[in-house]
């Protein structure tokens, strides 16, 4: 008889290690060399609407949220593997990296490096043209349709208190889509 293995936490931590490095590579791929600076340099999200709330991650679960920019907080602070059309954003202090769940108004999550259920381009995202008001929108690799919504349900002049959702372009106000990545020195 044989006994089932166990993998301690440190174990899974080094192979969730390894598939963030392997992904990095998979999404650096036939890009462009970037300066290492812009591969390490952490930044904040703000949101284009709503200039006074950045993008941050949870301590206690695997939403995401909106919190204010002047909260120092390090799960609100991102690395942005990738060129413009295709990066990964991970967050440093929850070791985990940004995914689309699917559909028009899906959840935003944290998770494991190449555990989306997506599939790689679930964890992948993109920048869209910078518009009139100068913020980009964040949008879902897996569904460019899809992107990172900062807007109460109901409300477009209120920023959500709820987790952090996707919302297509075309479905109401565009300005709560966007966002603009701030270097943190």
């Amino acid at each position: 008889m044989t006994r089932p293995t166990t993998v301690s936490r440190a174990g899974r931590r080094v192979r969730a290690g390894l598939a963030a490095a392997a992904l990095v590579g998979v999404c650096l791929a036939g890009l462009p060399a970037a300066p290492a600076s812009a591969a390490t340099s952490k930044v904040m999200l703000q949101n284009g609407a709503f200039r006074d709330y950045k993008l941050c991650a949870s301590a206690n679960d695997q939403l995401l949220w909106l919190k204010p920019v002047n909260s120092g907080d390090p799960y609100c602070e991102w690395k942005q593997w990738g060129n413009s059309s295709q990066f990964t954003l991970y967050n440093p202090a929850k070791d985990q990296v940004m995914a689309y769940t699917g559909g028009n108004e899906g959840a935003v999550v944290m998770e494991d490096p190449g555990t989306s259920s997506l599939g790689q381009n679930g964890e992948l995202w993109s920048w869209g043209g910078e518009e009139g008001w100068g913020s980009f929108a964040l949008q879902s690799f897996w569904d460019s349709g899809q992107n990172v919504d900062a807007k109460s349900p109901g409300d477009q002049d209120v920023p959500r208190t709820d987790s952090v959702h996707t919302r297509g372009w075309r479905h109401g106000y565009q300005r709560e889509l966007t966002w603009n990545p701030v270097p943190l020195h």
